[in-house]
Protein backbone atom coordinates (compact mmCIF):
# COMPACT_ATOMS: atom_id res chain seq x y z
CA UNK A 1 0.00 0.00 0.00
CA UNK A 2 1.45 3.34 -0.39
CA UNK A 3 1.04 6.16 1.98
CA UNK A 4 -0.09 9.27 0.69
CA UNK A 5 0.84 12.22 3.09
CA UNK A 6 -1.19 14.76 2.11
CA UNK A 7 -3.45 15.64 -0.31
CA UNK A 8 -2.22 16.03 -3.83
CA UNK A 9 -4.13 19.38 -3.87
CA UNK A 10 -6.15 21.41 -2.28
CA UNK A 11 -7.79 25.32 -2.71
CA UNK A 12 -6.47 27.93 -1.11
CA UNK A 13 -6.92 31.75 -0.29
CA UNK A 14 -4.73 34.16 -0.56
CA UNK A 15 -5.95 37.41 1.30
CA UNK A 16 -3.91 41.06 -0.22
CA UNK A 17 -4.65 44.38 -1.37
CA UNK A 18 -7.11 44.89 -4.75
CA UNK A 19 -4.39 46.25 -6.72
CA UNK A 20 -2.25 43.44 -5.88
CA UNK A 21 -5.01 41.11 -6.28
CA UNK A 22 -5.45 42.34 -10.30
CA UNK A 23 -1.83 42.27 -11.28
CA UNK A 24 -2.24 38.63 -9.76
CA UNK A 25 -5.16 37.98 -12.10
CA UNK A 26 -3.00 39.58 -14.87
CA UNK A 27 -0.21 37.25 -15.00
CA UNK A 28 2.41 39.18 -12.95
CA UNK A 29 3.83 36.31 -10.31
CA UNK A 30 3.86 35.84 -6.75
CA UNK A 31 6.02 37.56 -4.59
CA UNK A 32 7.62 35.13 -1.81
CA UNK A 33 7.33 36.63 1.83
CA UNK A 34 10.35 38.07 3.14
CA UNK A 35 9.04 38.95 6.54
CA UNK A 36 11.33 37.01 9.07
CA UNK A 37 7.99 36.38 10.83
CA UNK A 38 6.35 34.37 8.85
CA UNK A 39 6.16 31.03 10.49
CA UNK A 40 6.27 28.48 7.64
CA UNK A 41 9.00 29.83 5.78
CA UNK A 42 9.85 31.72 3.21
CA UNK A 43 6.68 31.21 0.51
CA UNK A 44 3.35 32.38 -0.68
CA UNK A 45 0.81 32.00 2.00
CA UNK A 46 -2.90 30.42 1.47
CA UNK A 47 -5.57 29.76 4.37
CA UNK A 48 -6.39 25.76 3.33
CA UNK A 49 -9.79 25.78 2.67
CA UNK A 50 -10.53 29.12 4.57
CA UNK A 51 -11.93 31.71 2.38
CA UNK A 52 -13.65 34.04 5.43
CA UNK A 53 -10.47 33.51 7.29
CA UNK A 54 -9.09 35.46 4.76
CA UNK A 55 -11.05 37.96 4.05
CA UNK A 56 -11.15 38.46 7.44
CA UNK A 57 -7.23 39.46 7.29
CA UNK A 58 -7.20 41.34 4.72
CA UNK A 59 -10.08 43.67 5.80
CA UNK A 60 -8.07 44.22 8.74
CA UNK A 61 -4.80 44.84 7.08
CA UNK A 62 -6.48 46.66 3.51
CA UNK A 63 -9.83 47.77 5.04
CA UNK A 64 -11.99 48.67 1.58
CA UNK A 65 -8.78 47.99 -0.79
CA UNK A 66 -8.78 44.25 0.64
CA UNK A 67 -9.06 41.36 -1.27
CA UNK A 68 -9.27 37.43 -1.33
CA UNK A 69 -7.73 35.39 -4.34
CA UNK A 70 -8.82 31.65 -4.64
CA UNK A 71 -6.26 29.39 -6.37
CA UNK A 72 -6.27 25.32 -7.16
CA UNK A 73 -2.74 24.92 -5.01
CA UNK A 74 -0.70 21.35 -6.18
CA UNK A 75 1.06 20.33 -3.02
CA UNK A 76 3.78 18.47 -4.96
CA UNK A 77 6.28 17.94 -2.09
CA UNK A 78 5.21 19.22 1.04
CA UNK A 79 6.57 19.37 4.31
CA UNK A 80 3.19 18.10 5.80
CA UNK A 81 3.53 19.14 9.51
CA UNK A 82 -0.01 18.00 10.08
CA UNK A 83 1.78 14.53 10.57
CA UNK A 84 4.73 13.46 12.62
CA UNK A 85 7.04 12.09 9.73
CA UNK A 86 9.29 15.34 9.50
CA UNK A 87 9.18 16.20 13.48
CA UNK A 88 12.94 14.29 14.57
CA UNK A 89 14.23 15.99 11.90
CA UNK A 90 13.10 19.63 12.80
CA UNK A 91 14.40 19.31 16.38
CA UNK A 92 17.85 18.12 15.01
CA UNK A 93 17.51 20.86 12.84
CA UNK A 94 16.46 23.29 15.62
CA UNK A 95 19.62 22.32 18.42
CA UNK A 96 21.87 22.58 15.29
CA UNK A 97 21.00 26.12 15.09
CA UNK A 98 21.07 26.68 18.45
CA UNK A 99 24.58 25.58 18.81
CA UNK A 100 24.94 27.78 15.81
CA UNK A 101 23.82 30.95 17.54
CA UNK A 102 25.26 29.88 20.54
CA UNK A 103 28.91 29.53 19.34
CA UNK A 104 28.09 33.41 17.80
CA UNK A 105 26.77 34.47 21.08
CA UNK A 106 23.81 35.79 19.49
CA UNK A 107 20.50 34.81 21.13
CA UNK A 108 18.25 32.49 18.87
CA UNK A 109 15.11 34.13 17.57
CA UNK A 110 11.93 33.75 19.49
CA UNK A 111 8.50 33.21 18.59
CA UNK A 112 6.09 35.48 19.95
CA UNK A 113 2.65 36.58 19.07
CA UNK A 114 2.45 37.66 15.42
CA UNK A 115 5.88 37.15 15.10
CA UNK A 116 6.92 33.56 14.43
CA UNK A 117 10.79 33.72 14.10
CA UNK A 118 11.81 30.50 15.58
CA UNK A 119 9.65 28.06 13.20
CA UNK A 120 10.15 30.27 10.29
CA UNK A 121 14.53 29.77 10.97
CA UNK A 122 14.27 25.83 11.68
CA UNK A 123 11.48 25.77 8.99
CA UNK A 124 13.59 27.57 6.27
CA UNK A 125 17.19 26.01 7.27
CA UNK A 126 15.50 22.03 7.17
CA UNK A 127 14.59 23.13 3.61
CA UNK A 128 17.79 24.60 2.96
CA UNK A 129 18.90 21.36 3.96
CA UNK A 130 16.57 19.05 2.21
CA UNK A 131 17.82 20.47 -0.72
CA UNK A 132 21.15 20.25 -0.02
CA UNK A 133 20.75 16.63 0.19
CA UNK A 134 19.23 15.92 -3.04
CA UNK A 135 15.63 16.82 -1.85
CA UNK A 136 12.79 20.19 -2.06
CA UNK A 137 9.73 20.88 -1.02
CA UNK A 138 7.24 22.71 -2.94
CA UNK A 139 4.75 23.89 -0.36
CA UNK A 140 4.87 23.95 3.44
CA UNK A 141 1.32 23.31 5.11
CA UNK A 142 -0.08 23.46 9.06
CA UNK A 143 -1.99 24.21 11.05
CA UNK A 144 -1.93 27.59 12.99
CA UNK A 145 -4.17 27.65 16.59
CA UNK A 146 -4.86 30.94 17.00
CA UNK A 147 -7.52 33.36 18.49
CA UNK A 148 -9.63 33.03 21.93
CA UNK A 149 -11.67 29.91 22.90
CA UNK A 150 -15.40 30.25 20.85
CA UNK A 151 -16.97 29.19 24.53
CA UNK A 152 -15.97 28.60 27.79
CA UNK A 153 -13.40 25.34 28.25
CA UNK A 154 -13.61 24.95 24.48
CA UNK A 155 -10.40 23.72 22.62
CA UNK A 156 -11.80 25.57 19.45
CA UNK A 157 -9.92 28.47 18.74
CA UNK A 158 -11.77 31.56 16.52
CA UNK A 159 -9.19 31.61 14.24
CA UNK A 160 -7.44 28.62 14.13
CA UNK A 161 -6.71 27.50 10.69
CA UNK A 162 -4.39 25.69 8.41
CA UNK A 163 -1.55 27.53 6.27
CA UNK A 164 -0.23 27.02 3.17
CA UNK A 165 3.25 28.29 2.46
CA UNK A 166 3.70 27.37 -1.32
CA UNK A 167 7.74 27.49 -1.82
CA UNK A 168 7.50 26.92 -5.79
CA UNK A 169 4.95 29.30 -7.32
CA UNK A 170 4.26 26.81 -10.62
CA UNK A 171 2.03 24.92 -8.27
CA UNK A 172 -0.91 28.16 -8.10
CA UNK A 173 -3.22 27.86 -10.81
CA UNK A 174 -6.25 28.77 -11.61
CA UNK A 175 -6.49 32.29 -9.90
CA UNK A 176 -9.83 33.87 -9.12
CA UNK A 177 -11.27 36.89 -7.79
CA UNK A 178 -13.66 35.69 -4.57
CA UNK A 179 -16.75 38.03 -3.77
CA UNK A 180 -18.00 38.17 -0.93
CA UNK A 181 -22.06 38.71 -0.57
Amino acid sequence: MQIIRSPQSIIGYHGCDLDVAERLLRGEPFQKSTNDYDWLGSGVYFWEYAPYRAWDWAQKRYGERAAVLYAKIALGECLNLLDTDYFADLKSVHSKLAEAFAIQGVPLPTNSRGANRLDRSVIDKFCEFYTLNGGYFDTVRCCFPEGESLYEGSKILSHTHTQIAVRNAGCIRDLKLVHFE
